[in-house]
């Protein structure tokens, strides 16, 4: 059977009950935040980040946020500006001055969050009583000087208080308990490893610890200044400032006003010539259906003289556009359409027609009241609707309407008899007739 030191035993059971009250006192009642927790949290320094580390010093503080912006200016400028291989390479060198400068700050500002931590817990640790003096402490006090100890009979069935040794209640002495049945298990082999291992962890403490110090005082030998910050900063700031104004921009240049003037020459000559092709396209429509009523109305016509003077029938006749009142033989009336708009387009008004196609009944009614200023019934033009008595001017020799219809309506096949005309046999200045012959 083995057996262990009634100190070991106690020392690792003790250590499972100091774990638990430390895990305790760190959480704190009803899951409340422990006062460890608090106190690492007051213990952090007031300042600004510079990195991981706090600066509280304003001055290095405020030069290293302009440092800061400078850099991230020289970053763009290396990036994006038009530089040539030197000045490029001396402005990232400069940039990377700084930046070390900065970072030697940021060393010497003092240890970051995560480097605080276990330094804190480490001198909580270091400030705590070790196992073997809070058990030689309670053995002093249970045995007061001059007292002869004395130590019960324990059986090896019985449980024994040995975390109530190590906190000053009951002591085992060594003596008593060399004949305690110690039993082989994990918790008991791992208390001989136990204490080599926090020998060899506190040595390897004491050199971290040691090397640490070196690096802080190293770092805070080397600490920069405020005005070094802002020395570097400045010459980096001239080099960015210089290298901006040197750098090449491509420009592509404007149109002169030459090309301006001819781009706009040539938007108007394509804009005309939309406008004539629409017009021709117009035109041309106009003429086709100006064809299509010729050859309707040449049709019509061909039917219209099959009929006896003064005979027509009306649905063999063309109305006018703007004298429905009146008809007349179809291709009479297109073309009569056609002078009117010609008319129109030098009077700004239409033709006043008075009279057009008349049947015979009609011949008789104007032959009787007009005597032998009219055709004998059934001789006349008007009856086979080739004649039209105009006004507005016309009517009369000499006006400008007159004139106009002299010098344009035979154009449009229109004609003024001669026996119309003013030295004819019986002038009528009103009087014009389509396609007729004598």
């Amino acid at each position: 059977m083995v057996r262990r030191s009634s100190f070991a035993i106690a020392a690792a059971l003790t250590s499972v009950a100091l774990t638990t009250t430390a895990a305790v006192s760190v959480t704190g009642n009803a899951g409340a935040p422990g006062t460890a927790a608090a106190a690492e949290r007051a213990a952090q320094p007031g300042g600004v980040a510079v990195g991981s580390a706090f600066v509280t010093d304003p001055a290095v503080r405020s030069a290293s946020e302009k440092a800061d912006a400078v850099l991230t200016d020289a970053a763009y400028v290396t990036r994006e500006g038009d530089l040539g291989a030197k000045e490029r390479k001396r402005l990232r060198a400069a940039a990377q001055d700084l930046r070390t400068m900065l970072e030697q700050a940021r060393a010497a500002a003092g240890p970051t969050v995560a480097e605080a931590r276990p330094a804190s817990a480490a001198s909580r640790n270091a400030e705590r009583t070790s196992l073997d003096e809070r058990a030689a402490d309670g053995a002093g006090k249970a045995a007061p000087a001059g007292a002869t100890e004395t130590t019960p009979e324990v059986a090896a069935t019985e449980p024994t208080n040995l975390a109530g040794a190590a906190t000053g209640g009951t002591a085992i002495s060594g003596q008593d308990a060399t004949d305690l049945p110690v039993l082989v298990t994990p918790l008991a082999q791992s208390v001989g490893a136990t204490d080599a291992a926090k020998e060899a962890d506190s040595k390897s403490g004491s050199k971290e610890t040691g090397s640490k110090s070196g690096k802080q005082r190293s770092a805070t030998t080397a600490a920069p200044s405020a005005t070094d910050i802002e020395k570097v900063t400045t010459s980096l700031q001239r080099l960015i400032t210089k290298a901006d104004g040197d750098a090449v921009v491509s420009v592509t240049a404007g149109p002169t006003p030459a090309e301006i003037a001819a781009a706009r020459e040539a938007v108007l000559e394509a804009r005309e010539a939309r406008a004539a092709r629409a017009a021709e396209r117009e035109a041309d429509k106009a003429r086709e259906a100006a064809a299509t009523r010729a050859a309707e109305a040449k049709e019509m016509a061909k039917t219209a003289k099959s009929y006896g003077n003064g005979q027509i029938p009306s649905n063999v006749l063309c109305d006018l556009g703007w004298a429905q009142d009146e008809k007349l033989r179809c291709d009479a009336a297109a073309s009569l359409e056609d002078l009117n708009g010609a008319f129109r387009a030098a009077f700004g008004r239409n033709l006043d027609l008075t009279d057009g196609y008349r049947s015979y009944t009609e011949q008789v009614s104007v032959a009787a009241s007009k005597g032998a200023l009219a055709a004998v019934p059934g001789t006349s033009n008007h009856g086979l609707g080739q004649a039209v008595d105009l006004s507005g001017g016309i009517e009369s020799f000499g006006t400008a309407e007159h004139a106009w219809m002299v010098a344009n309506a035979g154009k449009y096949g229109w004609k003024l008899p001669a026996w119309a005309q003013a030295g004819g046999s019986k002038p009528e200045a009103w009087h014009w007739e389509y396609g007729t012959s004598y």
